[in-house]
Order: C-alpha cells, then structure tokens, then sequence
C-alpha cells in the first residue's frame, strides 16, 4: 500500500545494471543536479509521513487516551518516520521512498571518482539512525526522560510512589552509618530500575544545559548577546547554500551517510539551477559572520578596558579620563582641540567647575539628559552609542536625539 510499482521497462533496465558498481555508471545514469526535483521529493515524502503520522494519532488516541497521547509525541515523530521509511524503502534494491519514485531518482552511493552503486540496508539505517535520532533526543530532551514513568501510573500508583520515597529516604538516612551486604544488593538493583535511568537522563540533560549557559554567559563579554540557537540556525543555512550549489546533500544524514542521487531517465529539459541562491547566502552569511567577529572583538576590547579600570580603582590610582578617541567626534570638540590650549582652559573655566561623572573630570560643554542629570557632551553621547541607551546614574532610557546642550549653566 506503501509503495508504488517502478517505471516500465526502461527504468528497470537502468536500475538492474546499476545494481553493480560499475566506472559507466556515472555516464549511463546522470547525476540529479537539479536542486528542484530533490526538494520536490523531500516535500513529497514530508506529506506522506506526516499523513502517517496522523493515521497513527488516531489509533493512539483511541487506544491510549488523549492524555497519554500528548505525552508521547516526540516517541509518535519518530515512530512515524521510521515506519514511513523502512515501508516505503523496503529490503529490495534499489531502495526509493515514494517521493523519489515520483522524481525518478535512486539512492546511490560512490565508491570512487566514476563508480557508483546503490546503497545497502547499513548504510540506510545509518542514515535513517541520523536523520531521527537526533531529533527524538532533542524533543524528549525538552519534554523529560521522567515523564515516562509517570505515563502508566493512575493518581493512587502515583501518591503510593511519592509515600514510598519519603520513607526510603528516612530509612537510608537512618541506616547511612551500617550498610550491609543485602542492603547493598537491594541498592544495586534499585540501580537497575528504569526510573534511575531515566532520572539519570535528565540530570545529563541539565548538565548539558547548564554547559551552554556557561557557554552563552561566561566565555563571551557579558556586554555581548551569544546563542546557540543563532550558531546552530547559521550552520543549517551554510549547509542549505552548499546544497544550492553542488545539489548533493539535502540534509546533515545524507552527507554522514555519502547517499546521492542519480536520475533513473534521460533528462530532457535542463533543471533548475540554484547555485545562483548558493552563492547570494554564502555571501550573506559571510558578511554575518564577519561582523560577529567585529563584535565580540569590541567587547573584548571593551571589556579589557573595563578591567583595567577596576584594577586601577582596586589599586587606588586615580581613574584616567576618557581620551579623546574613545568619544564620539563632535564639531564641538574639534573646534576646542583646534584652538590655542590657553584659550581652550579659559572657555572651560568659563563654563563650570562642577565634574563629570562619567570622565571624572570638569564638565566640558554640558549636556542634559531627559532626566535631569548634566554631563560633559563628548561623555553622555558616547555612553549611549558604544553601551546601552540609558542615563548612566538613574537608568532611564535616554537616546542621543534627545541630550540637550545646555548653555550658561552654572
């Protein structure tokens, strides 16, 4: 029902000679280079799996409940698609899903620079090992190992558990000073029970979730925003580029596995050609990765500033004014900086004596934020431009449109 009949005889012709690795069979049988029949067929088989898959909720649903059933989504993903595929592929040669039947293309494998053959039964469970796995463990991983022993268990089962707990536990406590041999039997095979492995699951998966945030918070500046959900979405769309252009792996599995495709007809109309898209997203992501280095290589550079400041504090040498080619170049400044350093020391005494507390030192050309509070012009600007957009004493967001100059202000 699953599977569909193979073209007539001229397909099968193709297909029996193919069956042996052969140095012809890269010219008898071209290469499916078009990128538009090999996602046309992922989409086909992506159809039928998730028409499966429904099939498959409504006899759960009936069978099991409504409540069990919600638990046991990611076990129903991958249920699905591993029926799906070892039905429709098969222990015949060559195996076809029935989306590559419908593109004409076959599964192959190459075993030198013009020698190919079809894929074996390892190789497909390989692949197919790589394609679900992952992503079971993933959403299980987020659902909970310890869910499932919850699954089976009625409200008394469950209450009776948590009592049982309580009193293992007083008398582990009770019995820590003298254990002996039976007692370390009977923990030996409360070791075995699946309710240990599954808790053990989950403390690896907190483990492993406590290593990317130390990954996220700790390695990179505080100041920069690192994900790993932006690195993992980054590399799927540089494998999507690569198969733009080459158009040979679809997915991650397919690459671990070496499994191609080669068209079982003679193409009359050339395919699609991607590789134009290829190269526009290789560059994209290029230029992103680009200026993700610029980044953390300024917070980096920021953050050694900040240290170095501590340190100076911590040491008690009075805190170095910003210089000016840490500000924001301004008219303002070049104007001072152009003019005579007599002249320069008369227009700030003239201005105010009060002090910055940003540079620590005399305010020169006061600015005011919208909360009322007065820095040097060169100093507030700067702040909200190279750190957060706030006033640097109350934190209220302020932007740079909205710092006033403040003239005559004593």
């Amino acid at each position: 029902m699953m599977k569909h009949a193979l073209p007539n005889s001229g397909p099968k012709t193709h297909v029996s000679r193919a069956m042996a690795p052969s140095s012809q069979g890269a010219d008898a049988f071209p290469a499916a280079g078009a990128c538009a029949e090999l996602l046309l067929a992922e989409n086909k088989d992506a159809v039928y799996e998730s028409e499966l898959k429904n099939l498959l909720r409504e006899v759960l649903e009936r069978g099991c409940g409504a409540h069990l059933l919600s638990q046991l989504l990611p076990e129903l993903a991958a249920l699905s698609s591993l029926l799906y595929h070892a039905l429709s592929i098969g222990l015949r040669q060559p195996g076809q899903t029935l989306g590559e039947e419908f593109c004409d293309v076959i599964r192959v494998t190459k075993s030198g620079a013009k020698c190919v053959e079809p894929v074996r039964l390892r190789r497909h469970a390989l692949w197919l090992a790589c394609a679900v796995v992952p992503q079971y463990l993933a959403a299980r991983s987020q659902s909970g190992w310890k869910n499932l022993s919850q699954l089976t268990r009625t409200p008394r089962e469950r209450m009776e558990q948590q009592l049982r707990i309580r009193r293992e536990a007083a008398a582990a406590a009770a019995a820590a000073a003298s254990v002996d041999s039976d007692g370390a039997a009977e923990s030996h095979l409360a070791v075995l029970k699946p309710q240990w492995l599954l808790q053990q699951l989950d403390h690896s998966v907190s483990k492993l979730k406590s290593m990317a945030g130390w990954l996220e918070n700790d390695v990179f500046p505080a100041s920069y925003e690192f994900s790993l959900a932006c690195v993992h979405q980054w590399s799927a769309h540089a494998h999507l580029a690569a198969f733009y252009i080459f158009a040979r792996y679809l997915d991650l599995a397919k690459r671990v596995a070496n499994i191609q495709y080669v068209f079982v007809r003679k193409d009359l109309m050339p395919g699609m050609n991607l590789s134009l898209l290829g190269y526009m997203m290789s560059l994209r992501l290029l230029a992103t990765a680009m200026v993700e280095f610029k980044r953390v290589h300024g917070h980096y550079k920021l953050q050694q500033k900040q240290r170095q400041q501590e340190a100076r504090a911590t040491a008690g040498v009075p805190a170095m004014p910003f210089s000016h080619s840490d500000r924001v170049p301004t008219s303002l400044s070049i104007r001072i900086t152009g003019t005579g350093s007599s002249q320069g020391s008369g227009a700030i005494g003239q201005l105010s004596r009060r002090k910055c507390a940003l540079c620590l030192g005399e305010r020169v050309s006061p600015a005011a934020t919208p909360c009322g509070h007065v820095f040097c012009w060169e100093c507030i600007v700067g702040w909200c431009q190279k750190n957060k957009a706030e006033c640097p004493l109350c934190r209220q967001e302020t932007h740079p449109q909205q710092i006033k100059c403040v003239y005559n202000y004593v």
